[in-house]
C-alpha cells in the first residue's frame, strides 16, 4: 500500500501564508504610542509634550544642520499599520527632527514617511512668506513607504499551467 506525505503538500500553502502574513505586519511596535493626538493639538495643549506619537504624511522638504535634520511633512491621517491615507485631506504640517544627518536624496519631497517619536515644543518658521507654528516631533523610528503603490489595499492571487512552445 503506498503512503503519501501530506507534508509536502502542506508545504507551499505554508510558505504561501507565512509570507502573505508577513507583508502585513506594520513597521512600527505601537505599544505606549498615544495615536489619538494630533500634530496641531500639540501647539496649544501643553500636557501632549513628551507623549509618544506616530504622525505621517508627505514630506515637502529636508534640511541638515551640524547635529541634526529636519523633514517637513504634510501630515495625512494614518491608516492602523502607520501608513498615510494618500487620497485623504492634508491636515497641517510638521516637523520630524533626528539626530544625524539624513539623505535629502533619499528623504525627497513626494515621499511618503510615517515616524513615530516624542512631542516637542513647536517651532516657528516660514512658508513662502507666511509664518507657520510648526508641531514637532523627535524620531525615535521613521519609516519611508514605497514610491510606487497601487490603491490601498489590492492582493491579487495567480495559480495557473503554462505550456510554452
Amino acid at each position: 500500500m503506498m503512503h503519501s506525505d501530506n507534508r509536502l503538500i502542506n508545504l507551499p500553502v505554508m510558505l504561501m501564508l507565512a509570507t502573505l502574513l508577513g507583508g502585513c505586519a506594520a513597521p512600527f511596535k505601537l505599544d505606549g504610542v498615544n495615536q489619538s493626538i494630533q500634530p496641531q493639538q500639540t501647539l496649544t495643549d501643553p500636557a501632549t509634550l513628551k507623549q509618544r506619537v506616530l504622525w505621517g504624511g508627505l514630506i515637502i522638504g529636508t534640511r541638515n544642520f551640524k547635529d541634526h535634520s529636519e523633514i517637513e511633512i504634510l501630515s495625512y491621517p494614518l491608516y492602523s499599520d502607520g501608513e498615510p491615507k494618500r487620497t485623504a485631506t492634508a491636515q497641517g504640517r510638521f516637523i520630524l527632527k533626528q539626530t544625524g544627518f539624513i539623505e535629502p536624496a533619499q528623504y525627497a519631497a513626494g515621499r511618503w514617511i510615517s515616524a513615530v517619536g516624542q512631542v516637542q515644543p513647536g517651532q516657528k518658521g516660514q512658508i513662502g512668506e507666511v509664518s507657520y507654528h510648526y508641531p514637532v516631533i523627535e524620531a525615535e523610528k521613521s519609516h519611508l513607504w514605497p514610491e510606487q503603490q497601487e490603491s490601498y489595499p489590492q492582493t491579487q492571487f495567480r495559480f495557473g499551467i503554462g505550456i510554452s512552445l
